[in-house]
């Protein structure tokens, strides 16, 4: 006998359930959402229908109550402090500074061509600028 699916949380928007399914799926848990479809062609219909339904398989019930119930706080970001602070985050050559942006566009030229022609133009910069002490360079 195939087993049976169980809804273990509903959703207002199709959006936050995929969230919730990825979470399911990156954990290893099969699952799908039922009227999704209904839900995104037509939003009224979302409390007629009864929302977008998460569903697991009964045997996944409670380990995925467990994954959803965790928050955000409770799921670890000690891989994004290290991309944070780690060797390939550019630092400003002169003091060496963390605080830096990639400029695309010359902004003043942006601005100008804007202000006279109606129009603003785009000239290239591709340049790093230090937040700390306003110096630009190019890697």
């Amino acid at each position: 006998m195939p087993e049976r699916f169980i809804t273990v949380a509903t959703f207002d928007n199709p959006f936050k359930a995929h969230l919730a399914k990825s979470r399911l799926e990156s954990s290893g848990i099969e699952c799908f959402l039922s009227d999704e479809f209904i839900v995104t062609v037509n939003w009224l219909y979302s409390n007629a229908v009864g929302g977008v339904k998460l569903q697991v398989r009964e045997s996944d019930l409670e380990r995925a109550s467990e994954i959803l119930s965790m928050g955000p706080s409770d799921v670890e970001v000690s891989d994004w402090e290290e991309l944070d602070e780690g060797p390939m985050r550019p630092r400003c050559p002169r003091c060496n500074s963390a605080n830096v942006h990639y400029e695309r566009y010359s902004r003043r030229f942006m601005y100008l061509s804007w202000l006279f022609l109606g129009i603003p133009f785009l000239l290239l910069k591709r340049k790093w600028r230090c937040d700390e002490c306003g110096y630009r360079w190019r890697m």
